[in-house]
C-alpha cells in the first residue's frame, strides 16, 4: 500500500491531537517529536536529563509544546515515561537513547509496567532504496528464539499493527535458509506450522486479510524470478510485505544489513 513514509506521514491515519512520551529523550527523537508536531502530533511529555533536553527542545523550537520530567539515571527515565502513559498522560510511548533490555524492563515490570496479558514483540518498517513499497520485518528485536505459538502470536501482532496502517491484506513470507521443510532444521518446520494455522483459519479474525506462506529464503522473498528459477510456486514472492525471521539473530542481521548495505531506512 505504502511506498515511502512520507505517504505513512502524510495520511489522514497520523496521530492528530495525541500525545506521546519519550523515554530518555536525545537530539534525534526531539527532531522526530518536531517533525511529528509539524503534522498534528497535540504534545509530548519527555523524560530524561533536563539540562541536556532542554538546549535540545529550543533549539528545535517546540520547548512550549513539551513537558521535561528530569530522571536521574536512563532507567527512571524509563520507569518515569511508562508510569505516565499508565496514568493515561500519553498515547503511545517511544524509545530515545536508552539500551533495549533496559526500556523493556520497565515496559514489562510486572507491578508498574505496561502488561496486557499478551507476547510483546518489534516489528520493523522499512523503505528500502530501489524497492516499490515498504517492507515489514518481525520480530527483530524482542523475542530470542520464539517457539511455533509464539509465532502465530508475533505475525498475529504484526498483522494488527499493519492492518492499523491501513492495509486491507498482508502478503507474509516465514523466513527460512531454503523452501524444504527439513524436520532437522526448526525453522522450516515452524514456517510450515505457520501456513497451516493459515490455512485453518487461525487468522481469520484479523481485522485484515492475509496471505501466509513458508518456508521461504530471503531471493524468493524478493523476487518472482527466484522462484520461478527455483521451481517455486508462490502467489506473494517479490511482493511480499512482512517477513517473520526465524529468531532474533536473523532478524537483527537482516535488517541492519538493509540499513548499512543498502541504506534503507528504518522505523519500529
Amino acid at each position: 500500500m505504502f511506498k515511502r513514509f512520507i505517504e505513512i506521514m502524510n495520511s489522514s491515519r497520523c496521530l492528530e491531537g495525541s500525545k506521546v512520551v519519550l523515554a530518555a529523550a536525545d537530539a534525534e527523537s526531539v527532531e522526530a517529536i518536531r517533525l511529528a508536531m509539524k503534522r498534528g502530533l497535540g504534545r509530548a511529555i519527555l523524560t530524561g536529563d533536563s539540562e541536556q533536553i532542554f538546549p535540545m527542545v529550543k533549539e528545535a523550537g517546540i520547548s512550549d509544546k513539551v513537558e521535561i520530567i528530569h530522571a536521574e539515571s536512563l532507567s527512571s527515565a524509563a520507569a518515569i515515561a511508562v508510569q505516565c502513559v499508565r496514568e493515561g498522560k500519553g498515547d503511545a510511548l517511544m524509545k530515545g537513547l536508552i539500551n533495549t533490555t533496559d526500556f523493556l524492563k520497565a515496559v514489562l515490570d510486572r507491578e508498574n509496567g505496561l502488561r496486557t496479558g499478551r507476547l510483546l514483540s518489534h516489528l520493523a518498517i522499512m523503505e528500502i532504496p530501489g524497492e516499490n513499497h515498504l517492507s515489514f520485518c518481525t520480530d527483530s528485536g524482542f523475542n530470542v528464539a520464539p517457539s511455533l505459538d509464539q509465532k502465530k502470536q508475533i505475525l498475529r501482532n504484526a498483522m494488527e499493527a499493519i492492518s492499523a496502517l491501513g492495509y486491507e491484506h498482508v502478503n507474509a513470507a516465514c523466513i527460512a535458509a531454503n523452501e524444504k521443510v527439513d524436520p532437522n532444521v526448526q525453522s522450516t518446520v515452524d514456517a510450515a506450522g505457520l501456513v497451516k494455522a493459515w490455512e485453518n483459519g487461525e487468522f481469520d479474525d484479523l481485522p485484515c486479510s492475509c496471505t501466509v506462506e513458508g518456508p521461504m529464503a530471503i531471493d524468493v522473498v524478493a523476487s518472482q524470478k527466484f522462484a520461478e528459477h527455483k521451481g517455486i510456486k508462490s502467489k506473494i514472492a517479490g511482493k511480499v510485505d512482512l517477513t517473520l525471521v526465524p529468531n532474533i539473530e536473523c532478524g537483527n542481521v537482516h535488517c541492519k544489513t538493509l540499513v548499512h548495505y543498502c541504506h534503507a531506512q528504518m522505523a519500529g
